[in-house]
């Protein structure tokens, strides 16, 4: 265990960071009619057109089962469209329909205006530096691999 007095102040800073932007991705998806991973697929799709299902699960964090059902339901929803992969026909890629796009533009200007509200909270002259700092923790979260995988 780590001794830093500062260990217990970020960790604690992290969760509510976490379960805070999750009750408000909760919210935002919601308010859309679709699930919060649902919103997930549809940000990844919208920056990843024609992406393997195993791709995204990657880019998820999460097994291609539980990405493979819901890519069911958006597709039931007319939101993705599976194509043959054109390098391997035995594979499909994934992409948004029109629907799907007009779901993801509704989702992002929910997420977009709530961001503006709270970089609207922080004092002018310290924006950029949140805006850099959550960038660096990003890449450093994502150079150390999975809390549970380290030892």
């Amino acid at each position: 265990m780590n001794n830093n007095p500062q260990f217990p102040d970020v960790r604690e800073v992290l969760q509510l960071l976490v379960r805070r932007f999750g009750l408000l991705q909760k919210d935002g998806a919601q308010c859309c009619g679709i699930s919060v991973i649902q919103s997930h697929i549809i940000y990844e799709l919208m920056k990843h057109p024609n992406i393997a299902l195993n791709d995204l699960a990657q880019n998820l964090f999460t097994d291609t089962s539980t990405i493979s059902r819901q890519i069911q339901q958006l597709v039931e929803l007319d939101m993705v469209r599976r194509t043959p992969d054109p390098k391997d026909r035995r594979y499909v890629v994934l992409s948004l329909t029109s629907k799907g796009e007009e779901q993801h533009l509704a989702i992002s200007k929910t997420m977009e205006n709530y961001v503006h509200g709270i970089l609207q909270l922080i004092p002018e002259n310290k924006r950029d530096q949140v805006v850099e700092s959550l960038g660096l923790l990003s890449q450093a979260m994502n150079q150390n691999g999975n809390c549970c995988s380290s030892s």
